[in-house]
């Protein structure tokens, strides 16, 4: 008999939890850098897309989670009559988890950490692929960011993140002080569609 009640209130909680999830698409652009490359400025442009749950944990506060397609880099920036150029390519599948809080109506800010594990990259110049040492396979970020309550099921993000741990070693192949190597910056500009609840 205990067992049966048992079994009944874990399948009220997990009903009543499922009701109070709510999940979504999402897709944006990325721009981005790596610092430690002897470059500056944010000119690899991107692009992200995928999946988001929310759960609500009360009414101004929620937990985020998200799976995603991310595309970070590091780009040369457009020098007129020179033919140099550099790209660098990182393909992520990511898993960044927030909290969001509501400051206003329609405004929320979110802080959190995303996980990632890179599928692929590129790294070329003029002449061609070049080959230097691999990305590590794991990523982690630090990431802030807010939300604007754009229409009744679609919000605006803007995000900025950073990778806590290097992507890989300087180009200089040195380490000190702070600099432990190659780290990269990115911010995004995203719609987020909640899925209606039925």
């Amino acid at each position: 008999m205990n067992k049966i009640f048992i079994t009944g209130l874990l399948v009220l909680s997990c009903q009543a939890m499922a009701q109070k999830f709510k999940a979504g698409f999402l897709a944006g652009l990325t721009t981005s850098q790596i610092t430690g490359d002897q470059l500056a400025g944010y000119n690899k442009l991107g692009g992200k897309f995928g999946t988001f749950i929310i759960y609500p944990l009360n009414k101004k506060s929620s937990l985020k989670m998200e799976i995603q397609i991310s595309q970070k880099g590091s780009k040369k920036p457009y020098i007129e009559n020179s033919l140099q150029t550099y790209s660098f390519q990182l393909n992520y599948i990511e898993a960044p988890i927030s909290f969001d809080y509501e400051v206003h109506q329609f405004v929320s800010i979110e802080s959190g950490i995303s996980l990632g594990y890179l599928v692929s990259f590129k790294e070329e110049n003029e002449i061609g692929e070049i080959i230097t040492e691999a990305p590590n396979d794991i990523a982690m970020d630090f990431m802030l960011g807010a939300n604007y309550q754009w229409k009744k099921n679609t919000k605006i993000n803007i995000r900025i993140g950073h990778s806590i741990i290097p992507i890989r070693a300087d180009s200089s192949e040195g380490e000190w002080g702070l600099n432990k190597g190659q780290n990269s910056s990115i911010i995004s500009l995203s719609i987020y569609y909640q899925i209606p609840s039925l």
